[in-house]
């Protein structure tokens, strides 16, 4: 009998300091949302009218979903601190002047967080100056630092957002492996230093430009490879994200965080379907 309390008891003391959040639940599976640009009456799986990016940021409200940061998805996947109930990352891709112009006042609106990964070679160093007109149009420096209450601004890369040829000629994102550079197929080392030295002066010039630097990088296109991984992990970033339709929880490789395509065209109720399902369907 004593032993059988014996053990009754240490049980019961276990079950007392288990490991779950004060608030929230042990295993949460994290939506994170990707956008890109907002255009009037467009909406497809690139561009979003502001219309419908308001009705989705409302939709979050009232379902009682709490916009999280980079580092708090960070803190909490490797179990430094919990995250609020029903948390949700709404990220965004490239850096377009669209993001701080009819993105920005929207999230303030709602109160919610957002991170844009940005082409840091495409910021403008001043307001109004658009340095590569046949691109839509990006942001300056002054306007990420105004917006600072409301956004982090993370790496898209300094300017490897495009494609190059591979060994058999087809094109691949030019962070994936050896490419084809000006006739010449680079070597193993050669495409290492291309691009660990693009991602380092990513992370330097955010830093020199806004004060932090940034721990995560979306791959371009989402394209990446074992040599992207270890390259981004080499030039001091925490975490990577990638393009595989489905939520994110622990035990999930932080340098291939999965994000989920929001399309404009999304119903509310398909919207909601894809915050509230695990794998994202019909996308």
């Amino acid at each position: 009998m004593t032993k059988k309390i014996i053990v009754f008891v240490f049980v019961y003391i276990l079950f007392l300091i288990r490991p779950y959040p004060i608030y929230g639940y042990q295993e949460q599976e994290i939506p994170i949302l990707m956008y890109h640009h907002l255009e009037d009456n467009i909406n497809n799986t690139t561009v979003i009218s502001p219309k419908s990016f308001e009705n989705q940021m409302k939709l979050l409200k009232m379902e009682g979903y709490q916009a999280i940061s980079a580092q708090q998805l960070y803190d909490y996947l490797n179990d430094q601190a919990p995250l609020p109930q029903k948390p949700v990352l709404i990220t965004f891709d490239d850096g377009y002047f669209s993001n701080y112009k009819k993105a920005y006042p929207i999230l303030k609106k709602y109160d919610m967080h957002a991170e844009i990964f940005v082409i840091a070679s495409r910021i403008l160093e001043m307001n109004g100056n658009n340095y590569y007109p046949n691109e839509t149009a990006k942001m300056s420096w002054d306007q990420l630092k105004e917006m600072k209450d409301y956004i982090t601004i993370q790496s898209h890369t300094w300017d490897l957002h495009y494609k190059l040829p591979s060994k058999n000629g087809k094109l691949n994102g030019a962070v994936f492996g050896p490419s084809i550079v000006n006739g010449q197929l680079e070597s193993q080392v050669e495409y290492e230093e291309r691009v660990r030295n693009d991602f380092i002066h990513s992370r330097k010039i955010i830093k020199e430009k806004l004060g932090y630097e940034p721990i995560a990088i979306s791959y371009p296109y989402g394209i990446y490879s074992p040599s992207t991984i270890k390259l981004a992990k080499e030039a001091g970033f925490k975490m990577a994200f990638v393009i595989q339709n489905k939520h994110v929880k622990k035990g999930d490789s932080l340098f291939t965080l999965s994000r989920i395509t929001i399309n404009g065209n999304d119903t509310g109720e398909a919207f909601i379907h894809k915050l509230k399902t695990t794998t994202a369907k019909n996308i």
